[in-house]
């Protein structure tokens, strides 16, 4: 703690010193013994400070130094998040967890998996009541063979609104 108070001492005095200097100043020249917290010269100092102090600073974060620093932090980070994420997904699956990366796979896999079926019992349903029209009816309607079911679209749609309504 010493440390820093002496490391902190040199710049804290240099400004206690700057001020009380200005203060005294701005005393002798209004003749007053106290200085005004913010007269026209404290303005003028405090303006030309931030705008020196805006240039510099501008002109450091557009150096190649700053850029290329500003650079390799960042790919540091993206690399770290990427290691931390991995380490985390290993961890998962050590404990024999799913992850959901997997999760997705799967419900992707099953989604496709149902598309299929459902097109494919679409192409039977014709093949079929074809077949019954083919062979007389039998006493029956080609339309009693093709059921009432949702078209893959109709059934993908709604269950993207049961997913919605889940979150």
């Amino acid at each position: 703690m010493t440390d820093q108070r002496t490391a902190a001492d040199p710049f804290s005095n240099f400004w206690n010193e700057f001020m009380s200097r200005v203060a005294i100043d701005g005393a002798s020249q209004s003749g007053t013994a106290t200085a005004p917290a913010f007269g026209e010269g404290a303005k003028q100092m405090q303006r030309m400070f931030f705008d020196t102090m805006a240039k510099y600073a501008e002109e450091f974060m557009r150096s190649e130094q700053f850029l290329s620093a500003m650079k390799k932090t960042m790919d540091q980070s993206l690399q770290m998040k990427k290691t931390f994420d991995e380490f985390l997904v290993n961890a998962q699956r050590g404990m024999q967890a799913p992850v959901k990366g997997d999760v997705d796979d799967v419900a992707s896999l099953l989604r496709n998996i149902e598309t299929r079926v459902l097109n494919r019992l679409d192409k039977l349903e014709v093949k079929v009541a074809a077949v019954e029209e083919s062979h007389g009816r039998g006493g029956r309607s080609v339309k009693a063979s093709l059921t009432k079911r949702p078209s893959v679209s109709a059934a993908r749609a709604k269950r993207q609104t049961s997913a919605k309504k889940k979150k």
